[in-house]
């Protein structure tokens, strides 16, 4: 129905969106939520794959996989630093 929606009021433009959005939305679908538990195995072989990508920074619908922080801010969020 998602795609029936973006086609009707043409946030889809052609079949190439339409391709891409329904693998994103599929990605999203199988992605590892928040409560799974990985073994160590499986998350480092997550990890190889992500940074095999072309671009590891994002999902397909732009949430970030990998942010960066200095010392400084885990030693604050952590109450090390005051």
């Amino acid at each position: 129905m998602d795609i029936v929606d973006n086609l009707s009021d043409g946030t889809i433009r052609d079949g190439f969106d339409l391709k891409q959005d329904k693998i994103a939305s599929m990605s999203c679908k199988a992605a590892v939520k928040g409560n799974n538990v990985l073994n160590y195995a499986e998350a480092k072989a997550l990890i190889e794959d992500l940074l095999k990508l072309e671009n590891p920074f994002n999902c397909p619908h732009g949430r970030p996989t990998i942010i960066k922080m200095s010392k400084y801010e885990i030693e604050k969020k952590f109450k090390r630093i005051l």
